[in-house]
Order: structure tokens, then sequence, then C-alpha cells
């Protein structure tokens, strides 16, 4: 028996955006039917995508997303494309960074125009600065000289530009047709819009990123031993690697410490230290990389009740606990002028204040806690 190829190829997460029943599913199937001809599907153990094939993913503990995906490669690009069954998983997806999505398609149906959800999705594709959002019109059959395909543009255009996406054309097609078009012709009608599509992907979708090529990341979650002149630590490298004479700085909840590491031995890090300068929930980094901050801004989302066990919402001026590198640090939240109180199952963008100052950078992912209970999580969209 032939041993399967196995791919380690660094590939980009993308996903599919939009209002439900807008065809992303029909979308993601048919991109992997011309993908077969024009590209190569690469399996996930014995499976590639189907339509009705679902896989429940643990972000958290008692948290999931349900997702359909396919990974495939084109051009020289390797992708995993992910497709929720539903619009809240989406943002469940997105704010929490399980994967962390660096490219979407936007998919829009004709018939219904761009929707309280479609348009959600696309700001909240903006505040997290997804480098590429690439629009795709559903025709579900509607003849390309309709009217109503002129207004569905018109809308997406100036919904693209409002949100600070970049100019690029919106792709026009029938998910539907491509998916059950039987021929093999690449330049057929059915499959043109598809092929454009992928076209204008590899094209502008960003390089994947080598999170070890980036500059270190290494949180303290436990201080093991305290000499002398060093200290031990445990933690969690993000990113970036760690090696003995490597210069470090030491930042959060006070000064920066500039230090070197003396020794390394399983998930110990030993840096040069007095014994009092650290604590859990400061951060190892390459020097002059992070700052610590008290005031951001974050999207946040709260828990539904089946995912928490409880109703605890959020108001103006309330203290939750925002836990991040492994401390719990209590922070003064606002909400928008707008907006009286944040409920179980929707999401906000919040200001918030720490009473000490923590690492963080846009992109930085945290939990929320009140009472000792995790009631959501969020993303840092901006610092101060």
């Amino acid at each position: 028996m032939t041993e399967k190829k196995k791919y380690t190829h660094n590939r980009l997460p993308i996903c599919t955006l939009g209002a439900d029943g807008h065809g992303k599913t029909t979308l993601t199937a048919a991109m992997a039917k011309v993908i077969a001809r024009i590209g190569a599907i690469h399996t996930e153990g014995d499976s590639v995508f189907e339509a009705q094939s679902l896989t429940h993913h643990p972000i958290r503990e008692g948290v999931g997303i349900t997702y359909r995906a396919i990974a495939y490669e084109t051009s020289g690009k390797f992708y995993t494309q992910i497709d929720c069954e539903m619009s809240s998983d989406i943002v469940k997806m997105l704010i929490s960074g399980s994967p962390r999505i660096q490219g979407a398609i936007w998919v829009v149906n004709a018939v219904e125009g761009v929707t309280s959800d479609s348009e959600a999705h696309l700001q909240l594709a903006s505040r997290l600065h997804l480098p590429t959002v690439l629009p795709f019109l559903n025709t579900i059959g509607i003849s390309e000289d309709d009217e109503l395909l002129d207004i569905c543009k018109q809308e997406m255009h100036e919904l693209l530009n409002a949100y600070g996406e970049r100019t690029t054309p919106i792709i026009v097609g029938d998910a539907r047709k491509a998916l059950d078009y039987r021929g093999n012709q690449i330049t057929s009608s059915q499959w043109q819009p598809i092929v454009d599509l992928i076209v204008t992907m590899n094209s502008t979708m960003p390089a994947p990123v080598n999170t070890e090529r980036l500059p270190l990341i290494m949180p303290i979650y436990e201080i093991t031993e305290a000499a002398k002149e060093s200290v031990s630590v445990r933690g969690e490298i993000i990113q970036g690697q760690l090696a003995v004479g490597q210069a470090v700085d030491i930042v959060g909840k006070g000064d920066r410490i500039k230090t070197r590491v003396v020794g390394i031995k399983a998930r110990e890090v030993s840096v040069e230290s007095e014994p009092d300068w650290l604590s859990v929930g400061q951060v190892l980094c390459t020097p002059k990389t992070l700052k610590s901050h008290t005031e951001f801004t974050a999207l946040i989302y709260l828990l539904t009740f089946e995912e928490s066990g409880t109703h605890i919402p959020l108001i103006e001026n309330d203290r939750p606990d925002i836990c991040l590198w492994g401390v719990d640090m209590p922070a003064h939240l606002h909400l928008p002028p707008d907006l009286s109180l944040v409920t179980s199952g929707t999401y906000a963008q919040v200001s918030l204040v720490l009473d000490l100052p923590l690492v963080m950078e846009i992109g930085t992912r945290f939990e929320v806690k009140k009472m000792g209970t995790r009631i959501g999580f969020g993303v840092v969209t901006s610092v101060a």
C-alpha cells in the first residue's frame, strides 16, 4: 500500500463571512470542486470537504464553534478555508482567534442583499484588521443584466469603502450552478467566476505567518526557583524562539527589565534577575518589541448560558477581571454611548482600563471574568 503524502506546509487560515443561507457552504464546496481540477485538495485524516460534514472545534473548555473545512493548494499557495455553520460561530471564531483568521471571502446573496449579520461580519473583519476580504456576490439564478445585481454591488462597494477594505473587484457568480456543473471545462460560464475568485485570492491574500520567525513572546505562568542572581520560570512560548545567552526584555506590571537567558530545561527558563523582580503575568520578549498598557479598546463576546452557566451581563462602569498571561487583572469598563449593557451571546466594542499594566498589542486575546466565573473572551483592537 502506498503511504499517503503528508503536507506540512504552513497554510493560510481563511474563512467565509456572510449571513446564514447566503451560500457560504455552497461556494466553499464549489471552490473545492474547481481546485480539484486546477490545484490540489489535501486530505485531513480520511476525508475531504463534504457539504454536510460538520466538526465541533473547542476554542476553550465548554465553548466551541461548528464548522466545515477544506485544505488545498493552488498556484503554490496553501490554504485552510473554514466555513462556519452559523453567524454566531463566525463571531466566536473571529473574536477568539481560534483559528487566527488572516483572510476572508465575504459572500452576499443577491436576492436578500447585505443583511445586518452580513454587515456585522464585515465590520468585525475591519476592527480585527484582516488584511484581505474578497467580496463574492452570489446571484443564485438572477440574470447578469438584472438591475438588482447593480443595486447589490453598489451597496457592497459602499460598505467595503466605509470599513476601509482594499478595493478589489466584486466577483459575481452563481455558487449553486458552479457546484452542480457536471462538465470539466475550466472556462465554462459556470466555473469562470470561481476561477476568477481563486486567481484574485492568490494575488491578494497575505503570506502565512510563521510564528517561529516572529519576535519572542513567552508569558510567565510560574516562578519555579529563585537564586541570588537568577530566577527560573515556567511559561509557554507563544511565538519566536529562545536560546541560552539570548538577550530578552521582561515586560508588564512595572518597569521594563533588560536581561538574558542563562539556562533552558524543558519548559523552564532561567534568566539573570533578582528574586523579587519577576512575577506571574509578566512576559519575556525580544528587546524593544512589546509594551505594557493599562488603557485599551477591545471586542468582547459574552458566552451564552449553555457555554458559561450564567447570564451575567456587562454594564457601564463595570469591574470585570481580564484574564491575560496567567493572571486576573481588575479592569474598569466603559461601553459605547449607544449601548447600556452587553448580554449573553452578544458582543460589543468596549474600552477598558486595567489596575496594573499588562503586555498587549492589537490582536492579543484574553478571557473576561466576573465573581471568579469566566463569562466571555475578547481581543484587543487598539491600545492607548
